[in-house]
């Protein structure tokens, strides 16, 4: 059948709606963020964690491929209509009783696909798993957002207790150094015991700057987690956590638990029910197909070829297309093992990551009870200091501030590995909660609860 001329109208119209889409992209892409909060919380910068970010962006961006081959999919044995037209100019031999040149036509054309047996059906299958594989992994990137968020807010915290604690070493070390440089005017002390407190006083200088510098990096890579890369937040005010010292549950029902709502495991089960459906539909490529096709047309000349209006069912039975459906059926095969291998590598990789936060909780167990008992002995050594200070009788007020500060910070940093650990285990179990990050698995808990009313 002659082509010459064929207009398709969806094209120019899928055209100006990828136009549309691209704009749209572009637009968003353009959006500068509001400021950050200021002062800034916990609750107030995870927030901001499903704001438009590229992550997210890659994420979505995915789904909506997913969803356009699924769309593709299913439109495999759809309607497909379309007008033929040719403007053509022919020389009629002298015999010929038209004797006129012209030769157009224009042709109005409906084919269907009646049936595949089973080429539709697998790759809209295998369309819809993958749509789903892409959706559980955007719930994983979403949880990852708020993990780098944490990560990010307790490193800036940390490191403004860590400098108020090198600020306050270097305070402590410069009164000491200006009141040697007054007995060493005196003659009261030597070259060497000035340059020794000298040499102290500037290491401790070094570390406080060192200090500072860690809470501006801290800042900058906070700022790049909220998407506000350059917006440095001033005021980041220390998080008030929940009970985080809760009873572990057993390791083994955590691990049967992420394994089943685990979203990363989640997506290659739906990747591999995906994999299996191509494979089916790779099979099906040598199957016979029936298709119906509608024909009305208009002539400018009269021929017997010419009809005004044909009605056709075909039946095509392929014979030998030279091994492509072999060849088709071996790639799908060969990625079905592909993901299979991926799937049994991911829920290893979860079943591990759950022992090891298993394990890291129950650790600093212990070591934030260390850590609170240090933090108690300090309080009540900086309180002695300071009424030995006032009677005169002792001068360690300044060391004792300092050591204070330290168990502080150090107190701070066992509580926030902690709430990390809490929530970097419910991601793993597929929990998505904004609002309480750090609470151990509910339903776990409540099941051991139910178990043991039970018994």
């Amino acid at each position: 059948m002659n082509r010459a001329i064929v207009f398709r109208p969806h094209a120019w119209l899928c055209g100006l709606l990828l136009l549309g889409m691209t704009s749209g992209y572009a637009q968003q892409s353009d959006e500068k963020p509001e400021p950050l909060p200021e002062p800034l919380t916990l609750d107030k910068a995870l927030a901001l964690a499903d704001e438009p970010h590229p992550d997210l962006q890659i994420a979505e961006a995915r789904i909506q491929v997913a969803e356009a081959e699924l769309q593709g999919a299913r439109a495999g044995d759809d309607l497909d209509v379309y007008v033929d037209g040719a403007l053509a100019h022919v020389e009629p031999p002298d015999y010929a009783f038209n004797q006129s040149n012209d030769d157009h036509r224009l042709l109005l054309n409906v084919d269907k696909t009646l049936y595949d047996f089973g080429r539709t059906r697998s790759a809209s299958a295998a369309a819809a798993r993958q749509l789903d594989s892409h959706k559980l992994l955007r719930v994983n990137t979403r949880q990852q957002r708020r993990l780098a968020i944490m990560q990010r807010y307790f490193d800036v915290v940390l490191a403004d207790l860590q400098y108020y604690r090198y600020n306050e070493e270097m305070a402590v070390e410069f009164v000491e150094l200006d009141k040697l440089r007054d007995r060493h005017e005196l003659k009261q002390i030597s070259d060497l015991e000035l340059l020794e407190q000298e040499a102290v006083f500037q290491r401790s200088r070094y570390r406080r700057s060192r200090a500072q510098n860690r809470q501006r990096e801290t800042r900058a890579r906070l700022a790049q987690a909220l998407n506000r890369p350059g917006q440095l937040p001033r005021n980041v005010v220390p998080p008030a956590l929940p009970d985080i010292e809760r009873e572990l549950p057993e390791v083994e029902q955590l691990q049967a638990l992420a394994l089943q709502e685990n979203p990363v495991v989640k997506s290659l089960r739906e990747r591999l029910e995906a994999a299996h459906a191509r494979v089916e539909g790779a099979r099906a490529g040598d199957n016979p197909t029936v298709s119906g096709k509608l024909q009305a047309g208009a002539y400018s000349r009269e021929r017997n070829s010419y009809d005004d209006f044909r009605a056709e069912l075909q039946v095509t039975i392929p014979l030998y297309d030279g091994s492509r459906t072999d060849a088709g059926v071996a790639r799908e095969k060969a990625r079905l093992f592909e993901t299979r291998a991926m799937l049994t590598r991911a829920e290893r990789d979860v079943r591990q990551q759950v022992l090891e936060l298993w394990l890291q909780l129950d650790s600093l167990k212990a070591r934030r009870e260390q850590r609170q008992s240090e933090k108690r002995y300090r309080e009540l050594y900086l309180d002695r200091s300071r009424a030995l200070y006032e009677l005169e009788v002792r001068a360690d007020l300044g060391d004792s501030m300092v050591r204070y500060t330290e168990a502080e910070r150090n107190t701070a940093e066992s509580d926030y590995e902690t709430a990390l650990a809490w929530a970097r285990l419910n991601a793993l179990l597929g929990r998505l909660d904004v609002e309480q990050p750090f609470v151990p698995p509910q339903n776990t808990t409540q099941k051991e609860e139910s178990n043991e009313q039970a018994n």
